[in-house]
């Protein structure tokens, strides 16, 4: 439950406690005083890992530990130090803005007699999961322990389908506020520590089991996990091929297709091989397999960037700098190779901060080419890239699967609702959008604009001519009739330019135009209907 709704309450952290007492169903108030209640003792020296607005790192302190708070976002850090500083607690609490896997490199071991996982452990990655667990004990005092509340799959089937039908309502809500899926709650947390050889013990368990409170201290002997996830290897096949229609026709619909985050080997690589990171949308990951496998001998850091390709995901935040170190920290790296050079998919550098990785990791990013076929001859040059290399294109086959994975999906938001209310204009408004869309698709180059909306006033009066020529060569309509099309057809110009933008790489994210998308449809409605009325027409 918390964790589907975490990334709309992320982005709204004065929200963030009214959704999380919501969706746990006020629970989480009665673990946070179980917690302050029951582990801490004052001069305790804590870490809140995904502290969040600080309403359990307040608690803590309160208690009369000394609490260093960390958490990725700004925002919920902001909300959490008014809220310390309000209760006169900021002697007691130090904040850290630094995402997990850099826990080790900013406290001292032995720093902690307790670590407190709250609501935060299952929107990790399992191979961030793992490293946290081989980290923990080098953090804890001799007895410390870790506390962990999360959600869990409840073993009994009426429980779990209660949980499933709560859950399911809220994954729902969730993707149509965040056009995200989020991670999946822990299939059984006291396997997950006992494994890492944690002693483990269930504290309490909450609406069917569904959400839990877990104490785990490390063992004697800590368990190390192999980095390497697998290998990868293009092998051509029906499945492959299936796998490439479905994520042709409905590339944009989540949940995305993922290539599960981590090291891979293509080849036989050694410790002198190169690494090169990507994001983890299986698509993605497939092409650049195909395109090195059996040409060089490479590691490959896959890094979770939600399912989303290289270039969107970088835009939208999902491909950052942190995500990337986390990557190289999880993946122990300095087990693996010899050197320190990373490569990095240029059209990434619009959201990852390089320097940022070198200063977190000591690790030297370079930025390959824009396409992934170029990659063996760019390592072939010692890592110089030619201006061809460099050049970023959309070329007229790009244009058209971007057309076919775009219409796929929004074709049916405006086709649907033709189909049972105007179903006469079913078939006329699916050539007008699929013929819109193909103009546009491979006359893009050569209409005027740089951004998918401006590019939509040529487009429309283009569109427009087109069908002046039609209604003057074709049976004659109703002076309504020609109006009606005229609004529709700009309305569908507008959409078709300003939703296409968003897949070329050649012009900025399509999600800074919703709002003048949403303006225009409102005028245009006005029009459809003011119009008629002024005029008298039936």
């Amino acid at each position: 439950m918390a964790t589907v709704f975490m990334k709309w309450l992320e982005t709204n952290p004065k929200d963030y406690e009214r959704g999380i007492r919501l969706i746990t169903l006020g629970r989480i108030t009665r673990i946070r005083e179980k917690i302050a209640a029951e582990y801490v003792k004052p001069g305790n020296q804590v870490l809140d890992l995904g502290s969040g607005t600080g309403e359990l790192t307040r608690m803590i302190a309160a208690a009369g530990a000394q609490v260093s708070a960390v958490d990725a976002s700004p925002g919920m850090l902001d909300e959490a130090e008014e809220k310390i500083q309000a209760a006169e607690l900021d002697q007691q609490v130090r904040f850290h803005q630094l995402d997990a896997a850099m826990i080790d490199e900013v406290f001292e071991p032995q720093s902690f007699d307790l670590i407190i996982c709250s609501m935060v452990f299952s929107a990790l990655q399992p191979e961030l999961q793992r490293y946290l667990l081989q980290t923990f004990p080098q953090l804890l005092t001799p007895n410390g322990k870790v506390v962990i509340v999360d959600e869990s799959l409840p073993k009994s089937w009426f429980n779990r389908s209660l949980y499933k039908l709560r859950r399911g309502a809220l994954t729902v809500l969730t993707w149509l506020l965040t056009r995200t899926i989020f991670s999946q709650p822990l299939a059984d947390t006291r396997a997950i520590f006992s494994k890492a050889g944690y002693n483990t013990q269930l504290i309490s368990s909450y609406l069917g089991s569904s959400l839990t409170i877990f104490e785990a201290q490390p063992g004697s002997v800590p368990v190390e996990f192999h980095q390497l996830v697998g290998r990868l290897h293009h092998a051509p096949s029906l499945l492959t091929l299936f796998k490439d229609l479905l994520e042709l026709f409905f590339r944009i619909m989540p949940p995305y297709p993922k290539t599960k985050a981590g090291l891979y080997a293509v080849g036989q690589p050694d410790a002198q091989s190169a690494v090169l990171v990507t994001g983890n949308y299986d698509l993605t990951v497939r092409r650049l397999v195909k395109a090195i496998d059996g040409k060089l001998n490479a590691w490959v850091l896959v890094v979770d960037t939600a399912g989303i390709n290289v270039w969107c995901s970088a835009g939208a935040g999902y491909f950052s700098a942190e995500k990337v170190i986390s990557a190289i920290k999880t993946a122990r790296l300095d087990k693996v190779v010899s050197h320190k050079t990373m490569i990095l998919p240029q059209l990434a550098a619009n959201g990852v901060d390089g320097w940022k990785i070198r200063e977190a990791t000591g690790c030297e990013v370079t930025w390959g080419p824009v396409r992934a076929e170029d990659i063996p001859g760019y390592l072939d040059r010692q890592g110089q890239k030619t201006e061809d290399m460099r050049l970023v294109r959309f070329p007229l086959l790009d244009r058209l699967e971007m057309l076919t994975a775009v219409l796929s999906f929004y074709a049916l938001i405006i086709l649907l609702p033709v189909l049972f209310f105007w179903r006469e204009n079913f078939w006329p408004v699916t050539l007008a959008l699929v013929g819109i869309g193909l103009f546009y698709a491979i006359f893009l180059p050569w209409i005027p604009g740089k951004d998918g909306l401006v590019k939509s006033l040529p487009l429309s009066l283009i569109v427009l001519a087109g069908y002046l020529v039609y209604s003057l060569l074709g049976p004659p309509a109703s002076l309504q009739t020609e109006f009606n099309w005229g609004v529709g057809l700009v309305g569908l110009s507008v959409f078709t330019a300003a939703e296409l933008q968003g897949c070329s790489p050649l012009m900025r994210g399509e999600q800074a135009n919703w709002i003048a998308e949403g303006i225009i449809a409102i005028v245009l409605g006005l029009i459809y209907f003011l119009v008629p009325a002024t005029l008298g027409w039936n």
